[in-house]
């Protein structure tokens, strides 16, 4: 199983976290996913 984590600050004058959670069953895609899944949560925005 391929397992990946990013911390996303919240924003303001906060010592608090969101953390993003992703897992995968295909090993062979494992770089790919990680690829993605930081495309992905480089994104994150509050609004």
């Amino acid at each position: 199983m391929v397992l990946t984590q990013t911390y996303v600050p919240v924003p303001g004058p906060t010592d608090q976290v969101v953390l993003v959670s992703g897992a995968g069953s295909v090993l062979d895609l494992a770089e790919a996913f990680h690829d993605i899944f930081e495309a992905v949560t480089g994104t994150f925005r509050f609004v």
